[in-house]
């Protein structure tokens, strides 16, 4: 008769694995707690590790070649918007209107001899380009620095008011970052001319002519401008902070 054979009775609990610190140490006491899986993982000590490097404002201020306000109402950045408007009249002796000046340059002609009526010379461009740099100033606008009634502006160069503007960027501590514009006017067409206005702003503003974006649109024969009675301009520029 074969004898039955006793079974084992099987372990109520598993064998708890050894820690790498007691097979380090001769299978002894493990000296910190192991990891249940349940809690917060502690952080690993960083005990004769050298310090982490963070990037602080002050050096991501200086990559970006930008100097921190002294003054905290004194922002790195400004934004000015400007924007005029000109009604175009026959010129002289047929009417009131002044040659076609924008930004500097001539741009009517025998095909268009047409005009913007204004006091100065009514450059529109450069009309525009001082009310942006004097408003991201926060200061007058050209009406006031320039009255349309004074006699000394009467047929005035607008490249006058720009070079004050520039200036009083200047004096408070900011430099002409770019500058974008628009010419909205049906005739004539601004293209063949975009190049030597781009020139011309650039050099008054003391700017490469890549920090000067010029763009051309019509009004789509709509309203006065599209009907080539009135041309007018919009204006953004961006001042930065200079170096003290």
């Amino acid at each position: 008769m074969a004898k039955r054979r006793r079974k084992t009775p099987l372990p109520t609990s598993r064998p708890r694995l050894p820690t790498a610190d007691s097979a380090g140490s001769g299978g002894g006491k493990a000296s910190s707690r192991q990891h249940s899986g349940h809690g917060p993982r502690a952080k690993p000590s960083r005990k004769g590790l050298s310090p982490r490097k963070t990037k602080s404002k002050s050096s991501q201020t200086a990559a970006l070649n930008i100097t921190p306000p002294q003054n905290p109402l004194e922002p790195p950045f400004r934004i000015g918007h400007g924007y005029d408007l000109h009604r175009l009249e026959p010129l002289a002796p047929e009417g009131p209107g002044r040659p076609f000046i924008v930004g500097g340059v001539l741009i009517g002609g025998a095909s268009f001899p047409k005009g913007p009526v204004a006091h100065s010379d009514g450059d529109v461009l450069l009309h525009a380009i001082t009310d942006a740099l004097l408003g991201a100033l926060g200061q007058d606008d050209i009406g006031q620095l320039f009255p349309d009634n004074a006699i000394e502006n009467a047929g005035r160069d607008s490249a006058d008011f720009v070079r004050e503007a520039v200036k009083r960027v200047a004096a408070a501590g900011y430099r002409i970052s770019n500058l974008d514009c628009t010419i909205v006017l049906e005739r004539p067409k601004l293209a063949p001319h975009k190049k030597a206005i781009k020139v011309k702003l650039a050099s008054l503003l003391g700017v490469p002519v890549a920090m000067v974006n010029l763009k051309g649109k019509t009004h789509e024969k709509v309203d006065a401008v599209g009907e080539s009675r009135a041309v007018e301009a919009h204006i953004v520029v961006l001042l930065a902070r200079t170096a003290p």
